[in-house]
């Protein structure tokens, strides 16, 4: 199953949405709560990128797994999550 989820970032603290090499980005901290809660290795696909220390107010990325998701992954995935990303 292809699952979509949008989320926000405040991205002070990040060198923009796309894993970087050696650097620390969105795409990074999702996939590893994402793989953390699901127990498998979880990767995603972004609508965008932003450059380093740019904000979204609303962005979207699916990933797929052959899981059914938990009724409060999104309570998970907040918990796991800086307080600088935020799902909805």
């Amino acid at each position: 199953m292809r699952y979509f989820i949008e989320f926000s970032y405040n991205g002070s603290a990040y060198f923009g949405y796309q894993i970087q090499p050696k650097q620390i980005s969105v795409q990074e901290e999702l996939e590893k709560a994402l793989s953390t809660i699901l127990r498998e290795s979880v990767k995603t696909t972004g609508a965008g990128r932003t450059d380093t220390g740019v904000h979204a107010k609303k962005m979207f990325a699916h990933f797929e797994t052959d899981q059914l998701l938990p009724e409060n992954l999104i309570y998970k995935l907040n918990s796991f999550l800086s307080e600088h990303i935020a799902i909805k």
